[in-house]
């Protein structure tokens, strides 16, 4: 996500839109006085969700202070696993509006997952049905993904429907890989590799309405997984939302490992919405 660090400030995220703080780097020894700076930031520009990166050793000291651990990334740090750890400045910000629905979802990706993986396979290895060709995306076709994500999201945590924006996120180590129809894009993928850790989110994910059902994201995340690869990125992850079946079921079927539920996290649709944490390490990750 787009963020700013002020300076004299600490190496923090300000995510206006999802109105949270988020902080990926930070001084074992200065974790309390990070905490107050934190609060404050947040409390003059109204955020109500402070997010850190944090390293296992770290875990009990932010939870200490009110910090609650809700899930990990594993291999984010060059391998090493960052705990998610989450404090909610507003009761409502992290209570969730429909846990129920998200179990129900969680149930059923994992019920695929283990239904592909009896078969001995991932549905990475499903082809593109007749018609349909997967190319990587270039600069001249951000005019056209931001028209997709515009038409398939009424709201999203980036301003993906401006082209400038979808331009902007390939030249700082994003990539996409889009699957055409007669010449138009109808689906679309990303990686946004982050270069000082070694690590990729799998996002920006979107289906034309006219294209839903066909399997299309699976062939993309495998070709996404091999461009990592092939750039020396091995540890993946992906965010989903919780209480939608599509993205869980993909990730789920495709091989990747739940790790756990972000909060109230982000905006899409409607508000602020909880978000799944998936996991593919192509490499071994350690503590």
């Amino acid at each position: 996500m787009a963020g700013m660090h002020p300076k004299g400030q600490p190496d923090v995220v300000i995510d206006e839109q999802n109105k949270r703080l988020k902080v990926m780097l930070y001084h074992p020894e200065e974790i309390e006085q990070l905490h107050g700076t934190l609060v404050e930031m947040a409390h003059d520009r109204g955020m109500t969700k402070l997010i850190i990166y944090a390293k296992k050793a770290d875990v009990k000291a932010w939870e200490a202070l009110g910090y609650r651990l809700e899930g990990r990334i594993d291999g984010f740090f060059h391998g090493e696993n960052a705990q998610m750890m989450s404090c909610f400045l507003t009761a409502e910000r992290g209570a969730s509006v429909a846990p129920e629905l998200a179990e129900e979802v969680l149930g059923v990706s994992l019920e695929k997952q283990a239904q592909v993986h009896s078969g001995g396979r991932t549905d990475g290895q499903k082809s593109l049905p007749t018609g349909y060709t997967l190319r990587e995306a270039r600069e001249d076709d951000a005019e056209e993904l931001a028209r997709l994500y515009d038409l398939v999201f009424a709201t999203y945590p980036t301003p993906m429907n401006e082209a400038e924006y979808v331009r902007e996120t390939m030249r700082e180590s994003t990539y996409y890989i889009v699957v055409e129809k007669e010449g138009q894009i109808v689906c679309a993928a990303s990686s946004e590799v982050t270069p000082k850790f070694g690590s990729a989110e799998l996002t920006d994910c979107a289906t034309h309405p006219d294209h839903l059902g066909l399997g299309l994201l699976q062939p993309i995340f495998t070709a996404l997984e091999e461009k990592m690869e092939q750039i020396g990125v091995y540890y993946l992850y992906t965010l989903t939302r919780a209480q939608s079946h599509g993205m869980n079921v993909t990730a789920a079927k495709h091989g990747y490992e739940y790790r756990g539920r972000l909060i109230n996290n982000c905006t899409i649709y409607s508000g602020f919405e909880d978000m799944n944490i998936w996991v593919k390490p192509l490499r071994e990750t350690w503590e």
